[in-house]
């Protein structure tokens, strides 16, 4: 039975497959990438379909080794697998801190050379816990860390919509690329939970900083990869919440400056203070008030990013676009203009209807 259900996981995964073959194969399912000692510490996820007979769950165990060379030491770990490793089906990598932090370069280098993996992977990095720790920390409830992983990330899309998922091959592309910097998610525990724990951003190859997770929310807004992301402001003590369901906001790159610009509405999500949102002029102050507030923390972004020339909005590839000129950094020291316009949307009175019915 359970070797029927991880045929069936193999074939959701990639297809058709051939799965004579399954039970000569390790099914990798997750890398994890550390340095320490002056040693590449890898640490592979693998499916597991003999543990607990008596359940159909599909769980993973690990395996663990290191070498001085990125490439002997992923050749130890396999080695300690009873059966051939198979990397076509890993779905996520997660970096280390000695990784991301002057080695990231290595790795996008071997992992771009080599046939054994797609570049479809996921990419997240781990700066103050190790990826070992991460694989491991299975439970019933969640057998498959990576599996997970992936899920939390996903749903974060829909709620605080601070999490940045992006693929190997989208990772390559941007490092590569001129005009463009790559960044990703960071993943921590806490009390045993997976949490995501910012925004990890370069500068090609050279790690910056690790911004906050409300940070990584505007980034996802600049993006345009935004599900309703909330913000709030204070009013007495009293908080009025806002969630951000549709708009687009602009960015235009010239000679002297960022200019952001677009319209951007909220919907109300909580009324704290109680204000009389039928009410025109006070329906005029919150409009103002949250774009004050929204137009801050754009701008706040702009000059982070400046600040550590890390150009993950691709603001010199922008300009080249528009001008066929290709200055990689002339962007850091540009003034920074933003006007973004934003509204509450009717749709976010409906809760006073309700409330008089």
């Amino acid at each position: 039975m359970k070797k029927i259900i991880l045929i069936s996981f193999l074939f959701l995964l990639t297809g058709c497959y051939d799965y004579k073959e399954i039970n000569d194969l390790a099914i990798i399912s997750a890398i994890g990438i550390d340095y320490k000692d002056d040693e590449y510490v890898i640490t592979l996820e693998v499916l597991n379909d003999q543990n607990d007979k008596d359940s159909s769950k599909i769980k993973t165990y690990t395996k663990t080794s290191s070498n001085k060379s990125l490439a002997k030491a992923l050749e130890e770990t396999a080695d300690l697998l009873s059966d051939q490793a198979n990397y076509s089906h890993v779905k996520l990598m997660i970096l280390g801190e000695n990784i991301v932090d002057g080695r990231f370069e290595t790795i996008v280098d071997y992992f771009m050379r080599s046939t054994y993996f797609r570049e479809n992977f996921y990419v997240l990095s781990s700066l103050d816990t190790e990826p070992k720790k991460i694989l491991e920390n299975t439970t019933d409830e969640n057998p498959i860390a990576s599996t997970a992983i992936i899920n939390m990330l996903e749903s974060l899309n829909y709620s605080s919509n601070n999490s940045v998922l992006k693929t190997f091959d989208q990772i390559i592309e941007e490092t590569l690329a001129f005009g463009k910097d790559t960044c990703f998610s960071n993943i921590t525990l806490d009390d045993e939970q997976f949490k995501i724990d910012g925004l990890t951003i370069f500068d090609k190859y050279e790690f910056k900083s690790k911004l906050d997770n409300d940070y990584a929310t505007i980034y996802n807004i600049l993006s345009g990869n935004f599900y309703r992301p909330i913000f709030s402001k204070e009013y007495d003590h009293k908080y009025f919440s806002i969630a951000i369901g549709e708009g687009k906001v602009e960015i235009n790159v010239d000679t002297n400056t960022i200019t952001l610009s677009g319209n951007l509405a909220g919907k109300i999500m909580d009324n704290e203070p109680n204000f009389t949102i039928r009410n025109l002029d006070t329906l005029e102050k919150l409009n103002n008030d949250f774009q004050k507030l929204i137009n801050k923390k754009l701008d706040e972004f702009i000059r982070i990013v400046q600040e550590n020339k890390s150009d993950i909005l691709f603001l010199a590839e922008s300009y080249y676009q528009d001008k066929r000129i290709k200055e990689e950094n002339f962007w850091v020291n540009l003034d920074i203009e933003s006007d973004v316009a934003f509204y509450i949307n009717k749709k976010g009175l409906i809760y006073e209807v309700q409330d008089e019915n």
